[in-house]
């Protein structure tokens, strides 16, 4: 049993959980909408602190992360539970799901979690991923800092449904992030993630002006969130808000959990690819055969940087420094030349 972070005390056992904007009130014995964090007789606790459903060793760009040392890999882990419950969440069998409804846990404490990551071969770091990262914060926070103690980097990759306090808490021990950002539609939040869009905007905003690295996510749903003019205002959004630099993947979707419709046609992927180029200058299309639509090209002389073919990467047109070999213009600042190789 570990104590939770940020909630307050109420009345009579009655605790209100601070972490992420749903704002869980919880009598003794309730279990929040997340289903990882308890009020046990007036404190709140974590019942995943330590406990882990998954653990690999991932290619970076698998989170995905295209910008931050390509080519390595990265300890990644995660446990169970979500503060959203998407209609079409791609990693249902561990986001949807509780401690108590069973399965395979490994526990580990941050200093034997670190341990491993040091002992792994060609490790860049600690990733928090697969569930929402967001509801197991305290052991997130205690492993990132251990990392950072013993050189090694940390990856965050949420929904970024999570208040401010928290997050301005977590800042200066995760080097780099990637966020969900699954519509610009307030209804399609509510309707099908059961959140808000307005509190995702602003841990936008409060991880880009900090100056971590930052990387987006959207998947493209037929007919639910691929309107051209809404789109647009999303790409003009991070364009303005967040700079035009800012890393875009479009993944493409697949019928999943509760949501039934047909994948994404591929031609409203490439379509939506070209709308995003005329706003942001780096954007991917991911879960599908795509070409050269997954390569990396200078912003500047549109020299070719880096070759991908799924998850192998071939450095090819970057100098040691992650600048194009053909302009010297700096497109990747986190950039180690000994992952060169595919």
């Amino acid at each position: 049993m570990h104590e939770a972070l940020f909630y307050t005390k109420l009345y009579e056992n009655k605790v209100k959980c601070q972490l992420c904007p749903t704002l869980c009130e919880l009598d003794d014995g309730d279990v929040g909408n997340c289903g990882t964090r308890k009020n046990h007789g007036g404190m709140l606790v974590s019942e995943v602190y330590g406990q882990l459903a998954a653990i690999n060793l991932d290619p970076i760009e698998k989170k995905p992360l295209y910008h931050f040392y390509p080519g390595e890999k990265i300890l990644s882990i995660g446990t169970v539970g979500c503060n959203f419950h998407c209609d079409f969440c791609q990693n249902y069998s561990l986001s949807q799901s509780m401690v108590t409804n069973g399965g395979s846990f490994h526990p580990y404490s941050p200093d034997s979690l670190i341990d491993m990551a040091l002992s792994t071969n060609h490790n860049l770091g600690l990733a928090f991923t697969y569930n929402e990262s967001t509801v197991f914060y305290e052991f997130m926070l205690d492993a990132a800092i251990r990392a950072h103690e013993k050189g090694l980097v940390n990856v965050m990759v949420s929904n970024g449904y999570i208040l401010p306090h928290p997050l301005e808490k977590l800042l200066p021990h995760i080097d780099a992030f990637n966020i969900d950002l699954k519509a610009f539609n307030e209804n399609f939040y509510r309707q099908y993630c059961q959140g808000m869009l307005k509190p995702v905007l602003k841990t936008l905003r409060m991880i880009a002006r900090a100056g971590n690295h930052l990387e987006l996510t959207n998947l493209v749903i037929p007919g639910l969130n691929d309107q051209e003019a809404e789109f647009t205002d999303m790409c003009r959004w991070i364009a303005n808000e967040l700079g035009r630099t800012t890393v875009l993947h479009l993944s493409r979707y697949f019928p999943a959990y509760k949501m039934k419709l047909p994948p994404t046609p591929s031609e409203t992927m490439f379509r939506l690819y070209d709308l995003a180029k005329e706003q942001l200058s780096h954007v991917y299309l991911g879960n599908m055969t795509a070409g050269d639509h997954d390569d990396t090209f200078c912003p500047h002389c549109g020299h070719r940087l880096i070759e991908r073919d799924a998850y192998h990467v071939r450095i090819t047109g970057m100098d040691g420094q992650g600048r194009c070999a053909n302009c010297q213009t700096q497109v990747i600042k986190y950039f180690s030349h000994a992952a060169s190789h595919s």
